[in-house]
């Protein structure tokens, strides 16, 4: 598992640079002020109640990031997870689409310009106007513009390895993603994975 994955199909990050996405310190300092620390939601909570232990409301993100974790933990306890890791990439099918990625390992791998961080875990699509979550267990690619993101909590993110069926502790990143995005660096033309509305969430369950 992991490292050993086979890594063909990402040919979408044969032309986008990592050195030279379009991150300056003051977009850093902007998304670090917009990301703020993980969200704490609690995996014994359920959908019917809005109110936690203490009687007290949920604030209407952390009610939505709630209903976000509970909803996509319930859909991957049903998946076969035997079943070896389903090899995905972002594409136009992904736009516009909220994702929970529930990750049970993150490592850096070697690809075709050089090594980038790799998702292996489950991949969770929201669709709010059927009211479904489609889970698969997958490997994706993780782009520089969205690692960097979650890279802001600190270093945990390197050689992660958890299993989210187990712990008492579960990391989700939530996201929505928005495609890819064009732009140039010395007249040349750059390509890059662009995502907003992203959220580390950190879910905690009774031992």
């Amino acid at each position: 598992m992991g490292q050993s994955d086979d890594l063909k199909g990402d040919e979408d990050l044969l032309d986008l640079d990592p050195e030279t996405l379009p991150f300056g310190e003051q977009e850093e300092d902007i998304l670090r002020g917009m990301m703020g620390l993980p969200v704490i939601v609690d995996l014994d909570w359920f959908p019917e109640s809005d109110e936690d232990e203490e009687g007290e409301e949920l604030d209407f993100k952390t009610l939505q990031l709630q209903l976000i974790a509970a909803e996509s933990m319930s859909a991957i306890e049903s998946l076969d997870h035997e079943e070896p890791y389903e090899q995905l990439q972002w594409n136009e099918e992904m736009v516009d689409q909220k994702c929970c990625l529930i990750p049970t390992e993150i490592h850096m791998v070697q690809g075709p310009t050089g090594e980038y961080p790799r998702f292996w875990g489950y991949f969770c699509q929201l669709y709010p106007e059927y009211e479904s979550v489609e889970a698969r267990k997958a490997t994706i690619s993780l782009p520089s513009t969205l690692f960097k993101l979650i890279s802001m909590h600190g270093e945990k993110f390197q050689d992660f390895v958890v299993n989210p069926l187990d712990d008492s502790t579960v990391f989700m990143i939530v996201t929505t993603y928005f495609g890819l995005e064009e732009y140039e660096v010395d007249g040349e033309k750059r390509r890059a994975h662009k995502f907003w509305d992203t959220h580390l969430v950190e879910g905690h369950r009774s031992e």
